[in-house]
């Protein structure tokens, strides 16, 4: 059973193969966004590519705001990202977030096709989408009652501390 709580937003946002992937082996933590929504939210994944689908739902905490330089040393700190790459990602802007990914489950792989048929509105989102709308609540709500096959959940106790400290 998903860990669904209905009193956060529900989301559905894309991400990479091999960004999923790194979330359920325990290697991706972090999300970065140059813009996004900034509060604690849950999310189903539609994984991009040929074989693409929904198979994921994540759990995120509040974003973490703030400059180019800020970010990339979280990054760097946390998930042990390059500092240069980071920084560059959110230069033009000199602004993003940070997503920290606090739980996520596994789910069996939910196709395009698949979805299209059982939903006309289906849509693959460019940034992301509220399932929560009226229009998509059925959606949800599906999406809910598939079986989880793994699931996971990342302590973030110690990991704000760290970035508490490099604030000090």
């Amino acid at each position: 059973m998903i860990n669904y709580e209905p009193l956060k937003p529900t989301l559905l946002l894309s991400l990479h193969p091999e960004n999923t992937a790194a979330i359920v082996a325990g290697d991706k933590v972090i999300e970065y966004r140059r813009r996004f929504f900034t509060d604690p939210f849950q999310a189903f994944v539609y994984t991009t590519g040929r074989s693409g689908g929904i198979d994921l739902f994540i759990s995120c905490d509040r974003p973490i705001q703030g400059n180019a330089q800020m970010l990339a040393a979280i990054g760097a700190e946390i998930q042990h990202d390059d500092y240069h790459e980071i920084q560059a990602y959110f230069a033009a802007r000199d602004s993003g977030l940070i997503m920290p990914i606090t739980s996520w489950a596994r789910l069996p792989l939910l196709s395009l096709a698949t979805l299209r048929e059982k939903f006309s509105n289906f849509i693959t989102p460019q940034g992301y989408t509220f399932l929560d709308r009226p229009e998509r609540v059925a959606q949800r709500d599906f999406l809910l009652n598939q079986p989880v096959l793994e699931h996971g959940t990342i302590d973030w106790e110690s990991k704000y501390q760290a970035i508490n400290k490099m604030s000090d």
